[in-house]
């Protein structure tokens, strides 16, 4: 039993000394190794071929995107590149709402609300809903797909009035659910009473 739990405790570290980083080129080359350093001119990794330890650096204008082994991604601009066209105004403003529909979650608003309905048989909901919804959500929390948004006023302020209407709505998705619940919760307990005295 010892030798049972001391390997399933030690399986996820030798899992994740085994994962490796996966830097993409240009070309559609594939390098496998652990990166070190990335700067706007080279990019310092160790190769994960089997027999070499060495430090490589590569030319960051021929990576494309670094896949760490931790499952996130970063993609590298090419400076040659051309950079995309400046968005007016209420072009920003419009990619903000639309960017916030598809990327913002409020978890915590719907089941901190959903908790505190049915903790607090419907009152502590409402008390919860109130503060939680007017609330606006921090900038922090906010998953964009271009960390260069998050510069722009105009988008930031279209996402912040979307995401805010999405807290709203999880809110009020929390709040029914705990009811729901408590609807639920009593019905049984009206049956089971009613099943007893019959």
């Amino acid at each position: 039993m010892r030798q049972l739990l001391l390997l399933c405790a030690l399986l996820p570290t030798a899992y994740q000394s085994f994962a490796q980083d996966v830097i993409l080129k240009s070309d559609g080359e594939e390098i496998t190794g652990k990166v070190i350093t990335i700067t706007p001119d080279q990019i310092t990794y160790v190769s994960a071929a089997e027999g070499r330890s060495d430090t490589l650096h590569l030319a960051s204008s021929t990576v494309f995107l670094i896949r760490y082994a931790n499952g996130t991604k970063e993609v590298l601009r090419n400076s040659a590149a051309p950079t995309e066209p400046v968005m007016s105004k209420e072009e920003a403003y419009t990619r903000g709402r639309l960017d916030a529909r598809k990327f913002y979650r409020a978890p915590s608003a719907f089941w901190g609300t959903y908790a505190s309905t049915v903790v607090g048989v419907g009152y502590g909901g409402v008390v919860t809903g109130v503060v939680v919804g007017t609330t606006k959500p921090k900038a922090q929390n906010f998953v964009v797909p271009e960390a260069t948004l998050l510069h722009n006023a105009d988008y930031m302020a279209g996402y912040q009035q979307q995401a805010h209407k999405k807290k709203i709505g999880s809110v009020v998705g929390g709040f029914g659910a705990g009811v729901g619940t408590l609807v639920v919760v009593q019905a049984i307990i009206l049956a089971v009473l009613f099943r007893n005295f019959s």
